[in-house]
């Protein structure tokens, strides 16, 4: 059954966006959205672009170190990895052809992470990866992976490939992947006259295909337990960017009129995965706001759907000439 009593409003202008891409799509967003963060990690490695400090000539490991500020102070401060809190690092200058550095630091468990901050002419260019300590090897040594997909990594979107996907500015190129994960997260700021809106994009190749989504499913047996209302607006079977998911809004508003909770209008939209093909990973793209921005949130959800596309589809004029 297909339930939908929010069809666009044909009679409301189209809702303004920018479109962002990130990973191997490109995500369509009301232009109030202000970024949050993005994630981007390939075969183990997270990849971040960091701006320059402003004033800089670019040309040296001295101006890439000031740059980065506080990180690079705290380099002098260590003699060896006896202190795993602190930074060790070492000039990798001649592997990448650019002023770069790779530091060692402890990770979150029992590991540590190997930083390589590359001082391309656009952009600092990060990739970490996490390696156990009992199994690294020496510490200050860059590895293939890394190098490898350094040496695949584009800035900016003039020319892109058939194999090409985005993060951030940049881009990645002709790199096999066993492992992707592409994630952004966006707010509409609150004021005297606007709610908080929210939005979220995750993508992930996984070796198999998740279970199929069931959005409103797995949210009933909360309402049940909290005496919670389940309104669901819009549930269907809806294609982006050529793959079939489920697209659902539904609203959560407490039964009890005590309670502090106010409703709340959630959006979302979800795509188990092919499993293995990086061009069809799981998705998942999920709009929240309190029940009052509403109207607001139903425009800028409906203008995500209808413009939600693949690099491939949306570079597809660069592609052919590629």
């Amino acid at each position: 059954m297909v339930t939908d009593t929010v069809a666009p409003d044909a009679k409301l202008p189209p809702c303004p966006v920018i479109l962002r891409p990130v990973g191997r799509f490109v995500l369509p967003v009301h232009e109030s959205m202000e970024l949050s963060a993005t994630w981007f990690k390939v075969n183990g490695i997270a990849v971040e672009e960091i701006p320059w400090k402003p004033g800089l000539n670019k040309r040296n490991l001295d101006a890439l170190k000031e740059s980065l500020g506080t990180k690079a102070g705290m380099a002098n401060e260590i003699k060896g990895l006896s202190v795993r809190e602190r930074w060790d690092e070492t000039d990798v200058s001649d592997l990448f052809g650019f002023p770069s550095m790779l530091r060692c630091c402890n990770g979150s468990r029992a590991d540590h992470n190997l930083e390589v901050y590359i001082g391309m002419p656009e952009v600092i260019l990060c990739l970490t990866e996490n390696r156990p300590f009992d199994t690294c090897g020496p510490c200050l040594t860059v590895n293939g992976p890394i190098l490898n997909l350094f040496r695949k990594y584009h800035h900016g979107n003039e020319i892109v490939s058939p194999t090409g996907f985005f993060f951030s500015a940049g881009r990645v190129e002709g790199l096999k992947t066993w492992s992707e994960q592409a994630g952004m997260s966006l707010e509409r700021p609150p004021s005297e006259s606007l709610h908080r809106i929210r939005l979220r994009f995750d993508a992930h190749l996984f070796a198999h295909p998740c279970d199929p989504p069931r959005i409103t499913e797995a949210v009933k047996p909360v309402t049940s337990k909290y005496r919670i209302e389940l309104k669901i607006l819009r549930s269907r079977e809806n294609v982006l960017a050529g793959l079939k998911g489920l697209e659902e809004i539904y609203i959560l508003q407490p039964k009890d009129k005590d309670c502090p909770d106010v409703p709340r209008l959630t959006a979302c939209w979800e795509y188990e995965g092919a499993g293995g093909d990086p061009q069809k990973p799981h998705i998942q793209i999920k709009m929240s706001c309190r029940i009052e921005a509403r109207e607001d949130a139903l425009r800028m959800w409906d203008a995500i759907i209808c413009n939600f596309s693949s690099v491939r589809e949306f570079f597809g004029g660069s592609l052919k000439n590629a």
